[in-house]
């Protein structure tokens, strides 16, 4: 694998680089000086996670071998815009950062859809500029929208999901997923692929109709709160295993329910980051090629990407 650099990073079919997908993301959403291009509305926390015993060393590596494994986390919005709602139709997400060691760390990507809405840099971006709205207007176009869908079939397991899930009453009632497989070590120097799962311990819980009616537009922040004063958020996590014929570097493919999940551990939520503080994760980068040893990344070109990408976002924060 060749290491380009952020002006470089390129997708092979189309030469799409990351400036491109930064840009369509800001043709969307417009530019926020200090924010994110992407998930600008969020907040950070605190917890850890717990390893579960592997059967029979199913899954090796650092990770899985500390008892427990301080995290720091940022909740978020989907769509680069920061006052974005809370009640939209969009995605949750959850980055997180395992602090494994001082050599080690590992950094996941979360959103609340089992599927990512591209599964190359190109498609990315179309998908991003098929909703655009018009400069003349400040509309979108559905037209543009209804063909961009019917010629790619592949996203719309993603905007399915969205259109037909109500959106998350809290956080911490919230499923997360990878969407992205990884490559996991285990006995007998055998490679596995996987993705990450998170499922909420009392399962999820969707905004009634009433409560999109009635809810403001910012209530999951102090819900999440609330709810650390009385106890701890928490997940179950599981690494979902794919079997022949899965696509591992596609991260809209769709992999069927039935697919093991081993049991990887446990992650708890328990503390919020206040803005300026010590732990203050607003200025973090959570960059899901991240990885500790034991863990690998697969030739999933979006996941290629997303260093690169991060990288642009990062400078032009400060712009």
């Amino acid at each position: 694998m060749t290491l380009l650099t952020a002006g470089q990073a390129v997708s092979a079919e189309t030469e799409t680089t990351a400036e491109d997908t930064i840009n369509a993301l800001n043709g969307v959403f417009g530019r926020h000086a200090g924010e994110r291009t992407s998930h600008a509305k969020g907040f950070c926390a605190a917890g850890h996670f717990i390893a579960a015993e592997q059967e029979d060393g199913f899954v090796k590596g650092p990770l899985f071998k500390a008892a427990r494994t301080n995290v720091t986390a940022r909740f978020s919005i989907g769509g680069g815009n920061p006052k974005a709602s809370d009640k939209s139709r969009s995605v949750r997400g959850l980055g997180l950062r395992f602090h494994i060691s001082d050599d080690e760390e590992l950094d996941l990507v979360m959103i609340s859809a089992p599927v990512f809405f591209a599964a190359t840099p190109s498609q990315f971006v179309e998908f991003l500029k098929a909703r655009t709205a018009d400069p003349a207007t400040g509309q979108k176009d559905p037209a543009k929208i209804k063909a961009f869908n019917e010629a790619n079939p592949n996203v719309m397991a993603h905007v399915n999901y969205l259109a037909e899930t109500p959106p998350p009453a809290s956080y911490a009632t919230t499923p997360y997923f990878s969407t992205h497989a990884f490559l996991f070590d285990g006995t007998a120097n055998k490679q596995r692929a996987a993705r990450w799962i998170f499922e909420p311990a009392g399962g999820f819980q969707g905004l009634t109709k009433q409560e999109e009616e009635s809810f403001p537009d910012s209530f999951l922040e102090a819900d999440l709160r609330g709810r650390l004063t009385g106890t701890a958020a928490q997940w179950d996590v599981f690494l979902q295993i794919a079997e022949a014929g899965d696509a591992i570097d596609d991260p809209t493919a769709v992999w069927p329910d039935t697919r093991r999940r081993v049991a990887a551990g446990k992650l708890v939520i328990d503390q919020i980051i206040e803005k300026g503080t010590q732990n203050d994760c607003t200025g973090l980068v959570f960059d899901p090629n991240n990885l500790p040893s034991g863990i690998e990344a697969t030739d999933d070109p979006i996941l290629a990407i997303r260093s690169p990408a991060y990288g642009i976002s990062l400078n032009r924060r400060s712009q």
